[in-house]
């Protein structure tokens, strides 16, 4: 009996979402985070995390508050990692994120509603809309 095994190639390349943390004032609290995603390529997902971790310093960076107090931009660390399915180009999907429109269906309990679409001309309508 032989079974039809789909054999599915490796990019080389993953979407890695990395945390900042703006600190700012005397204590350097933490006034804002912020993730970005970035491209990184690798054989594996081991290779890639290694040059994620290399590349996360460059975003670093120290900026003035509005109210002129010194503040820096410090890598946190890695949120999560993807594996592309094909190579970077035009229309390439590099992050998705399954949400529930409904909170208490999702089975998570902080009862978060989705992120707003914006700006608003910009959300097409959806199948179920009249």
């Amino acid at each position: 009996m032989t079974t039809d095994a789909t054999i599915v190639e490796p990019s080389g390349w993953f979407s890695v979402q990395l945390r900042y943390a703006y600190r700012a004032g005397e204590a350097a609290a933490v006034t804002m985070v912020e993730d970005r995603v970035i491209l990184v390529d690798g054989t594996d997902e081991e290779a890639a995390l290694g040059r994620a971790v290399e590349m996360a310093p460059d975003y670093e960076d120290d900026y003035e508050t509005e109210g002129g107090e010194a503040g820096a931009i410090r890598f946190e660390g890695i949120v999560a990692i993807k594996e592309l399915d094909d190579p970077p180009g035009p229309g390439t999907e590099v992050w998705h994120e399954f949400m529930s429109p409904d909170p208490s269906r999702s089975g998570v309990d902080d009862d978060e509603s989705l992120p707003p679409v914006y700006p608003e001309e910009m959300a097409f309508p959806r199948a179920h809309d009249d």
